[in-house]
């Protein structure tokens, strides 16, 4: 299976990285997908700006699955779910795994959520960690 891994930098976006051993096998392929160049749209959202820190972190995470076969690339697009979802069809991904800060309410709405967005997009299944 192709698994293109949505990483921005966040504690629920680690989460996800953490989670993917538990789910992969040898055979399969990881993809690490980080978009850059999107301004944070909340104090609680941290988001990998520059593509020299994004990949320094994609290499530190290449490492934790270094028992896989990992390729990591990095995107440039104001438009984080759609430069995902283009990534997955380009390369013909099975599933998209990206983590997810839970938000509920009001929060949703007016913040908005990029595993929401991805989530009802995609074309292929989402794997949210939480």
């Amino acid at each position: 299976m192709k698994y293109v891994v949505a990483y921005d930098g966040s504690e629920y976006s680690k989460k996800a990285i953490s989670f993917l051993p538990k789910i992969l096998k040898k055979e399969d392929e990881v993809y690490l997908v980080t978009v850059v160049k999107e301004p944070p749209k909340s104090p609680e959202q941290k988001i990998i700006e520059e593509r020299s820190k994004a990949e320094e972190v994609q290499k530190e995470i290449m490492k934790e699955l270094s028992d896989f076969k990992v390729k990591a690339d990095i995107l440039e697009s104001l438009d984080v779910p759609d430069a995902i979802i283009e990534y997955c069809s380009k390369i013909g991904c099975d599933i998209i795994v990206t983590g997810s800060r839970g938000l509920t309410g009001l929060k949703r709405i007016v913040l908005g959520s990029v595993s929401q967005a991805i989530l009802n997009k995609s074309h292929v299944p989402v794997l949210v960690i939480k």
